[in-house]
């Protein structure tokens, strides 16, 4: 992405938007998985000075069991929070963490009832939220919890979760609770079309609340009060920060971090930093069209930049890097189309489609009003129109669309209603390779000599994971096929049927390249006259022998069929490097492959 630097550094003495109070909005205590109490928990981070704010939000399953004296967990978690609550002074808030896990975790805060994971799916979850109109965080999105499908987009649900944990954790002197996972994830949710503020939080177990590391999540706000800390969570004017009192600001005229803006085809973002002591590494603006580098340094500065809003979706936020290593992340600044119609998520399904090809692409269509729409969608390449279409889609919907597309040369440009909405660059390969290895013949790491040839002349090599099947091959690509392996414990997997070869063969005649590597070792299994029938029916007369070692029949081991495909035999030595493929058979390959 392409930006102008426009401003020189500014020595910045305070921020352009209110103050910034510090608080923990994610943490547990002794009615879920926790140590302690609420009362205690509250009392502690009030006490200890280095928090405004502080959430207490236990896990839903745990909240079933009523305490011994007959009352519910959630209640008393609220009449705490009343109770520790001192407008001006400190802020604690009640809430709850909806945990399935594999499908995400969710901290929804501030309402009089909860619900578990044992009668809710996520879908259920979503919509316990909107009926309720509360507000929610998506937490430590990532492998081990869950992503949320993905990040499946709902609009309706995205007016109510607002924020998603950037960082978490409460390692003991441990600052470093951004992860790339997460931060990798914040960026997926945006590109997904969630409108949603960047959080950090220390998710305690233990009686360290909002002491156990620096981690904060940062408000800022005009004055610390229940309604304005409450309105900062839905309006994402918040930042993460590993740094307890790092100060930044970032702003565009008439708007602030978190923030969405219409119609503004170009914007001055200023980003501002103080923090005394704690210099400037590294400063990045992330968008869903690039990443820029500020040229910044020192421990307060404030830079502008001019950027262009190509799409009719964009979104920018700020990533800090100081030199001790900790991080700061921003919540994003949104520039939208008024039509609220939107084209997210495009992309080719098979990440490098086969140049000459028909190809599958898959996108998102956003409807985000309360009533239908029609949305029109053009897509060109180069100056050529290569899609029309138009969907009706109901209000406050997303529909995930999948369309094939004729072979194309350049990269897509998808139009809706005559708006950019996104743009695909297409990365072409040559030639899809399909590599067995269903037949005890898992030889990835030892091929890898071959498959480099491969990808050398423009390919893609994708090992056949599971039962060897007729969609595996197409017209015009590359089925390598080693014979198995001789030592091999699983020995009833080391066949193939007769509809493999019969679908083998059939593939070869229209226009496949089968490259067939000879065995390791000799092959005493009966499997072996499996792959000697597959010879026989293949239009030509060359032998399997030495159990599976050599051929015999044939002067170079390569057929041709006459507008079809071929055969290439390889011997282990030569499929894995040990020797050379001769001249004439890697001739040969790229003459099938039309490369030459």
């Amino acid at each position: 992405m392409k930006k102008i630097l426009i401003a020189v550094l500014v020595i910045v003495s305070s921020l352009s938007f209110g103050q910034v109070f510090f608080g923990n909005i994610h943490a547990h205590t002794s009615y879920s998985d926790g140590q302690g109490t609420p009362e205690e928990a509250f009392e502690h981070a009030r006490n200890s000075g280095v928090v405004d704010i502080q959430a207490i939000t236990d896990h839903d399953h745990d909240l079933n069991y009523p305490l011994p004296d007959g009352s519910w967990k959630l209640d008393r978690i609220i009449e705490m929070a009343e109770k520790y609550t001192v407008e001006g002074e400190f802020i604690a808030i009640s809430g709850f963490e909806w945990t399935l896990t594999s499908r995400g975790h969710i901290t929804i805060y501030n309402t009089s009832e909860w619900i578990d994971r044992s009668t809710t799916d996520l879908y259920d979850i979503y919509q316990w939220i909107v009926d309720r109109k509360a507000t929610a965080q998506f937490c430590h999105p990532g492998k081990k919890y869950g992503d949320f499908f993905d990040f499946e987009y709902f609009p309706e649900v995205d007016l109510y979760i607002n924020t998603i944990e950037v960082g978490n954790g409460a390692g003991a002197n441990s600052n470093n609770v951004i992860k790339d996972e997460y931060f990798e994830r914040y960026q997926r949710a945006l590109n997904r079309g969630w409108h949603v503020g960047a959080s950090a939080n220390q998710d305690n177990h233990h009686k360290e609340w909002a002491t156990a590391n620096d981690a904060r999540t940062a408000f800022v706000i005009d004055e610390l009060t229940t309604e304005k800390v409450s309105e900062a969570l839905k309006t994402r004017n918040i930042y993460a920060t590993e740094d307890r009192d790092a100060f930044i600001s970032f702003s565009t005229e008439g708007a602030k971090m978190g923030d969405v803006l219409y119609d503004i085809p170009e914007a001055t973002l200023k980003v501002e930093y103080s923090d005394p002591g704690e210099r400037t590494q590294r400063a990045y603006i992330y968008s869903n069209n690039g990443v820029m580098e500020l040229n910044v340094s020192g421990d307060e500065w404030a830079i502008e930049i001019d950027v262009k809003n190509p799409l009719s979706y964009n979104w920018y936020f700020v990533k800090i890097d100081q030199i001790d290593g900790n991080e700061i992340v921003s919540s994003p600044i949104w520039f939208q189309s008024s039509t609220n119609k939107y084209l997210l998520n495009a992309r080719t399904i098979d990440p490098r489609p086969v140049k000459g090809l028909p190809f599958d692409v898959g996108f998102d269509l956003i409807n985000s009003l309360r009533e239908d729409q029609v949305i029109s969608v053009e897509v060109r390449s180069g100056e050529s129109v290569v899609f029309t279409k138009k969907y009706d889609i109901s209000a406050m919907t997303c529909l995930e669309i999948t369309e094939t597309f004729d072979t194309v040369d350049k990269d897509l440009d998808f139009y809706v209603d005559d708006e950019l909405a996104f743009r695909v660059n297409v990365d072409f390969v040559s030639f899809t390779a399909h590599l067995d290895t269903s037949h005890e013949n898992y030889f990835v790491s030892e091929l890898k000599p071959l498959t480099d040839i491969l990808m050398g002349l423009g390919g893609e090599v994708k090992p056949v994971i599971g039962e060897l099947t007729e969609k595996t091959t197409f017209e015009g690509q590359v089925l390598i096929l080693p014979l198995p392996d001789a030592d091999t414990f699983m020995k009833d997997f080391m066949a193939i049927s007769e509809e493999q070869i019969g679908f083998i063969v059939n593939y070869v005649e229209k226009g496949g390249l089968l490259v067939v590597v000879l065995a390791k070792k000799e092959i005493t299994h009966p499997s072996v006259e499996s792959y000697k029938q597959l010879f026989e029916k293949l239009p030509w007369s060359v032998e399997l022998e030495n159990g599976g070692r050599s051929v015999s029949g044939t002067s170079t081991g390569n057929l041709e069929i006459e507008n079809g495909g071929g055969v290439v035999i390889l011997s282990w030595d030569e499929a894995t490097g040990k020797s050379a493929i001769d001249e004439e058979t890697m001739g040969f390959i790229e003459f099938k492959l039309d490369l030459k």
